[in-house]
Parts: structure tokens; sequence; C-alpha cells
């Protein structure tokens, strides 16, 4: 994928969920028989006798976690992380507005360059590096509110509620 390129989504197929539960089927019957990983087990092949190519543990890895995946109806990105994204792409990812992926950037946050004559660049890697601090940061400000509202609370108060919502049913 080019550096300019958009995020490869793939998407299930409308009519293939039976299809791609075959292809599960087979991985999973014969990871269960032979071990979770294959021994030069699985094969690409195409029409021609000699059209045959030997996958990797990695790539079966891969194509198992896509099929899955896919048969569940999910979508799938296929991305390079050392791939330069757009400040649009990177809103997307991190699920918030452009304007906030720039003053991220201009706040220091997040890094981005600018390659050419104007358009700001990030690589990908920082960004989803990013949404995984954004995610621990909320996690933990979950746990410490939880926590500090715990601390606080009237047990009786607690106790009340409880009965309230059994009494509601």
């Amino acid at each position: 994928m080019s550096a300019n390129a958009a995020v490869d989504v793939v998407q299930p197929a409308p009519g293939e969920a039976d299809e791609l539960a075959t292809v599960l089927s087979f991985l999973e019957a014969h990871e269960a028989r032979h071990g979770a990983a294959p021994a030069s087990a699985y094969f690409l092949s195409g029409v021609g006798a000699h059209d045959r190519v030997e996958l990797t543990e990695q790539l079966h890895a891969i194509l198992k976690q896509v099929v899955e995946a896919l048969s569940r109806g999910r979508s799938i990105s296929i991305l390079t992380r050392d791939q330069e994204i757009s400040t649009q792409q990177a809103a997307e990812i991190l699920g918030v507005s452009r304007p906030t992926v720039v003053r991220l950037i201009d706040e220091g946050e997040l890094n981005a360059h600018v390659p050419g004559a104007v358009r700001r660049k990030l690589r990908l890697a920082d960004v989803l590096a990013f949404r995984e601090e954004l995610r621990e940061r909320r996690n933990r400000f979950i746990v410490d509110s939880t926590a500090a509202y715990a601390d606080d609370a009237d047990t009786e108060e607690i106790a009340d509620l409880l009965e309230q919502a059994r009494n509601a049913r």
C-alpha cells in the first residue's frame, strides 16, 4: 500500500457466511487434530497442478483471524504499521473529528510531519499507540471514578437503591 493510499477495509460479502464457516471449521478441526501451529500443513493452490505455495505459521494465523472476523459479520482492515496516514484517516481510527486530531498534533499529543507543502502526515503506528493510550486513560478514569464513588457512598443508600431495583422488577 502506498503512503497516500486509503485504508483497505474488507467486509464480509453477503451470502458467503456458509463458505466462511466451512473454512473456519476446517482450520479449527485441523488445529484440534494437529495442534495450533501448522507443521507445513497449509497451502494455497492455483488451477495448475504445480501452482501451490506453503503458508507460514504467521500467514495461517492471519488467515484464521480474517476468516473468523468475516464469518461473524465484522469488517477488517489490512494496514502496514509504518504507513503514513492523513489527519482525516487518523480521526476515523481514533473516533474523533479531524480538527481534534489537528489540535492533538498542535498540543504535542500526536506526532506528525509535513512531507510536502501543506498536509500533515502521521505514522499509523503512532496513531494506533495513541488510541491504545486513550483506552488505558479511559479505563483508569472509570476505575478511579468508580472507586471514588464507592468510597463516598452511603451503604444504607446503596442498600435502599438495590431494594428499590428488586421491587421494580
